[in-house]
C-alpha cells in the first residue's frame, strides 16, 4: 500500500510538472558596447516565444537586456554576450593609387603588389601614384584628399571609405567596406566587399589619368585592436 501511495506521489508530481511547464528564470544583462538591437538579434534564436507552456520573453531598455528563459538557455545566451560585448577594434585602411602604363617600369614602393598585378592585368609597367592611411571605427564614413598638400585640384584624389559592420575573431577578423576614389575632373572608381584583415583587394581600375593613362587602386584594411 505505500509503495503505492509512493507511485501515485510521484506520478502526480511528473504530472503536474508537465502541465507547468519548463522552469523560467529572469536575468539582466548590462551591456558595454554592443548596440541593444544588435543583441536582441544575437539572442533571438535562444528565446522561445513560442513555447506553448512558458514562452520566452525579451526586453531591451538603454543598455540593457532582460531576457525570462530556462537557465541553460539564460547560460546560453550570457556566453554569446560575452563573446561579442567586446570594444570593436578600429579599421586601418592602406589606399595606394597606381598608375598602369605602356612603358617598362618596375617601383620597388610596390615590389609586393606589382607581382600580383601581373597576375590580374597585362600592363607592361606601374608606379606608385600616392598613397594614404585613413581609419575609422564600425559604421563610421571617412574621406582624404591625396595629391599636392592635400588640396582638391585636378591632379588630386579623394578616397572615401564607409566601414560597416566589424567581426572580430581573436586576433583577426573580417569588415565591410564600401571604398572608392574620385577626382573632380575624372570620374571615380568605388566597390563594395568583405575583406579579410591584411589582405589586400584591387578596387577596380578605369581610364582616370591625364591624358588617358590606367589608374589601378588597392585598399589594404587592418583591424587595431
Amino acid at each position: 500500500m505505500r509503495r503505492f501511495q509512493q507511485s501515485a506521489l510521484l506520478m502526480l508530481a511528473i504530472g503536474t510538472a508537465a502541465c507547468g511547464g519548463p522552469t523560467l528564470d529572469t536575468r539582466t544583462f548590462e551591456l558595454q558596447y554592443l548596440d541593444a538591437n544588435e543583441a536582441e538579434r544575437m539572442v533571438d534564436p535562444y528565446i522561445y516565444s513560442d513555447r506553448p507552456e512558458g514562452a520566452g520573453t525579451m526586453s531591451a531598455v538603454g543598455n540593457t537586456l532582460t531576457v525570462r528563459e530556462t537557465p541553460d538557455n539564460l547560460e546560453k545566451i550570457a556566453r554569446v554576450l560575452a563573446q561579442f560585448d567586446r570594444p570593436k577594434p578600429r579599421v586601418r585602411l592602406h589606399f595606394q593609387l597606381i598608375e598602369a602604363d605602356g612603358a617598362t617600369t618596375t617601383d620597388s614602393a610596390i615590389a609586393d603588389v606589382e607581382a600580383e598585378l601581373r597576375k590580374l592585368f597585362r600592363y607592361r609597367g606601374y608606379r606608385l601614384l600616392n598613397e594614404a592611411y585613413i581609419g575609422g571605427t564600425q559604421r563610421s564614413h571617412v574621406e582624404q584628399v591625396v595629391g599636392e598638400q592635400g588640396e582638391v585640384t585636378d591632379d588630386a584624389w579623394m578616397i572615401t571609405a564607409r566601414i560597416g559592420n566589424v567581426r572580430a575573431v581573436g586576433d583577426s577578423g573580417t569588415v565591410e567596406l564600401t571604398v572608392g576614389v574620385r577626382s573632380l575632373r575624372r570620374g571615380a572608381l568605388e566597390t563594395t566587399l568583405i575583406a579579410r584583415s591584411g589582405q589586400r583587394f584591387v578596387v577596380g581600375n578605369a581610364q582616370l589619368l591625364r591624358g588617358g593613362g590606367t589608374l589601378i587602386v588597392t585598399v589594404r584594411p587592418e583591424l587595431v585592436f
